[in-house]
């Protein structure tokens, strides 16, 4: 999956391919379909594609963060990151769920209508294997976690798996710190302003206040870790919409920094010292947590593959899941590994494929994968 590696163009391009499963490079497929079908349920989008071969296995994926509606159309080729599930035989589910941003409630809901549809129309496939791309990782948690009955395994690729407020308010810091070194360049925090826009000159505004302030640009970029000088400036106009949306979802604020204590920059004591501090709203708080902090109960297997220069999802983050996995007891079903790229979720066709095949292999073989750097690409 080739994916931008400069942003907003980036950002907001790299969630687009997040949410639309890499639509911008796609091409006619050349796997033979018995028939993919298009539809509405319940207020959002849906396609199913069943190759001619099908051999009586679904996989249902979950898109990512997106702040337009995701729709698929009837002339709409399908993405080249699904070909390798297609060409071994596998059906495919998609939902564009009802609701955009941080949808996973109703995301979990829609594509849940969405199996039930398939299995409707097309009977119950002998085996169910869930997968999804960022966000679509934290759903692909969420549902192997809660629906092992269904589910045989799982594919999370650049999952924010981590729990969901650790996520959102490391932007949230990260935004707090760029407006103490900038003040009211962007405007208020809490609440984001509806006037505010992620857009190209947002982002040329942040890339010209930091590289008027190296001693600024270098804190944040030590602090934050995982950006770069090309990518941090859309990392933090992001910040702006995504915190928006979700203070509107919550009803409030639902992440803070009040407790943070800013280390690693180069200038910790300064900033402490000046970064103004917010605290959450209980209740905001409260729902951004159930949807969703993973609990590591995984009963059955899940591969996460990162690439390790990903600025949106962090690859370390993941760690967390580990560790979660391991206090469950159920630390050997959780295998991450890795592919050498800068960008978020910067895969190929290629690399999905060779995951995926892995991922078969352990539920259908027992062939637990190794961790580490995925082989053969």
């Amino acid at each position: 999956m080739n994916i931008e590696r400069k942003f907003l163009s980036g950002i907001a391009f790299a969630l687009l391919m997040c949410a639309a499963g890499v639509r911008a490079v796609s091409a006619p497929s050349a796997i033979p379909r018995a028939q993919t079908e298009i539809g509405t349920l319940q207020g959002a989008s849906y396609r199913i594609d069943i190759p001619a071969h099908w051999n009586h296995k679904l996989v249902v994926y979950y898109h990512g963060y997106s702040d337009t509606p995701v729709a698929f159309g009837r002339r709409d080729a399908l993405s080249p990151m699904f070909e390798p599930l297609l060409d071994k035989g596998y059906a495919l589910i998609q939902s564009g769920y009802s609701q955009t941003g941080w949808a996973v409630e109703q995301a979990f809901a829609d594509t849940e209508r969405l199996r039930q549809l398939f299995v409707a129309r097309h009977g119950a496939p002998s085996q169910a294997l869930v997968m999804g791309m960022s966000m679509g990782g934290t759903l692909t948690a969420l549902t192997i976690e809660t629906r092992p009955e269904i589910y045989s395994g799982a594919l999370s690729l650049c999952g924010a798996i981590e729990p969901s407020d650790r996520l959102v308010a490391r932007d949230f810091a990260l935004r707090a710190a760029f407006d103490y070194y900038f003040p009211n360049l962007l405007g208020p925090l809490v609440p984001v302003p509806k006037s505010y826009q992620a857009n190209d000159a947002t982002v040329a505004k942040i890339a010209a206040a930091l590289h008027s302030n190296s001693k600024a640009r270098e804190a944040l970029l030590r602090w934050y870790r995982a950006a770069n000088e090309d990518n941090l400036p859309s990392v933090i106009a992001f910040a702006g919409p995504e915190l928006r949306e979700l203070q509107q979802r919550a009803h409030g604020n639902p992440v803070g920094n009040a407790d943070l204590i800013y280390l690693g920059s180069g200038d910790d004591a300064a900033l402490n010292e000046g970064v103004r501090r917010y605290r959450a709203d209980p209740q905001a708080a409260a729902y951004l947590a159930r949807w969703y902090t993973p609990s590591g109960n995984l009963t059955r297997p899940m591969l996460e593959l990162h690439d390790t220069g990903d600025p949106l999802v962090p690859a370390d983050s993941t760690f967390e899941y580990a560790l979660a996995a391991q206090r469950t007891g159920h630390g050997g079903n959780f295998v991450q590994q890795y592919v050498e790229h800068e960008g978020h979720c910067v895969f190929t066709p290629q690399q999905i494929g060779t995951a995926f095949g892995e991922l078969v292999d352990w539920v259908d073989r027992g062939w637990r994968p190794s961790s580490g750097k995925l082989d053969k690409t």
